[in-house]
């Protein structure tokens, strides 16, 4: 990873002193897809700009209704018409995961459903509805290189995969192998689904073409390779293994193999401590972003675990969060944030170059 041109860790420690960390913004709004006139930007000027506010999505009135149900939305159905007793709004959005061909999936935990958002179509479909495979309470998803959609279902203590056609082709965590499983992972390159099961606290990798179980890492603890309810995974390009150590204040990196990396992170209300980090993801650069539901904002951090920037703090304007949850970054170093008690999904843009825009685009959406 090239080293990143940023100044902005100092800066925004200096700003804060102590106390619960908030980053700087420029405005702000209630949350809308449509274009901001001021667009919100981290850090503040004189410094250049590393991140930017894109977008925020609530559920199906956020998309244009299409003339009739789109074929995606008609496989991943798997009925005539979606259940009259669910929310098509997002309630409690937990798990993010964005597929090879650019679907954002959101998992919600009190909706009871996963939301499948097709950008360009401007469309919304529902995962897990069909005959078989319903689900009851998800909460991790994941998608493989093949587009199949995992989903953990905490109350069923299984992991479900669903094929393009909607209809489930998989299910893993038979005989009680799971008690309570959460963040899911998916290492595209190495055909494996990491499944943090925050009761066990373990991280189990299965195979993804057939479900076998190929590994168990950890136990409880606080020694490196040990977990405390591990709720959250990201698998980087690499097919390095994250874990939000939730309970341990900390993150954990893992070798593809299960060897620890490094470990960085400690109970704290200062800039660069932890105390409830749930979504972990990294950038093309190699930047760590993590989601604190305590502190409301997400921290970047470099490879060795140094902090660079916060981005957000408590509230409900574009740029602010309640209790925020899950965390993906697509392959555009868009940044998805589960705004759990704000009902959303935030979209944020990590900025490459020192003229505040990202090569190969990434404007509002």
């Amino acid at each position: 990873m090239r080293a990143p041109a940023w100044s902005v860790a100092l800066v925004v420690i200096a700003s804060l002193g102590s106390g619960m960390p908030v980053a700087a913004q420029q405005g702000g709004r209630k949350g809308s897809t449509a274009a901001s006139t001021t667009q919100l930007t981290w850090p503040l000027p004189p410094e250049a700009p590393r991140v930017r506010h894109l977008a925020t999505y609530r559920g199906l009135d956020d998309f244009k209704p299409a003339k009739k149900p789109s074929r995606f939305m008609t496989m991943l159905l798997g009925a005539a018409d979606p259940s009259a007793s669910l929310s098509n709004s997002m309630m409690k959005p937990y798990g993010i995961a964005v597929g090879p061909a650019g679907r954002l999936y959101v998992s919600d935990t009190a909706a009871r459903r996963v939301f499948a958002f097709d950008r360009d179509r401007r469309t919304v479909a529902f995962v897990g509805e069909g005959r078989t495979g319903r689900l009851t309470k998800p909460v991790g998803v994941a998608v493989d290189a093949l587009g199949r959609v995992f989903v953990a279902d905490a109350t069923l203590k299984r992991v479900f995969g669903y094929g393009d056609d909607g209809e489930l082709a998989i299910a893993i965590g038979h005989d009680g192998e799971l008690e309570a499983p959460s963040g899911l992972a998916i290492d595209r390159e190495g055909h494996r689904l990491y499944v943090a099961d925050a009761a066990k606290h373990q991280v189990l990798a299965y195979s993804t073409d057939d479900g076998k179980a190929l590994a168990t890492i950890g136990k409880r603890g606080g020694e490196p390779g040990e977990f405390n309810f591990p709720t959250n995974l990201s698998v980087d390009k690499d097919g390095r293994l994250y874990v939000a150590d939730t309970l341990n204040f900390r993150i954990q990196v893992f070798t593809r193999e299960g060897a620890v990396v490094r470990t960085f992170g400690e109970l704290g209300d200062s800039p660069g401590r932890l105390n409830r980090p749930k979504g972990v993801a990294v950038d093309s650069e190699g930047h760590i972003y993590v989601a604190d539901s305590s502190f409301n904002n997400f921290q970047i951090f470099d490879e060795q675990g140094q902090l660079l920037l916060f981005v957000g703090k408590g509230g409900s304007l574009d740029g602010e969060f309640s209790l925020p949850a899950g965390l993906f970054i697509d392959e555009q170093d868009r940044i998805y944030i589960a705004d759990q008690g704000n009902s959303r999904i935030q979209v944020f843009q990590y900025l490459k170059d020192d003229a505040g825009t990202r090569a190969g685009g990434g404007g509002h959406e």
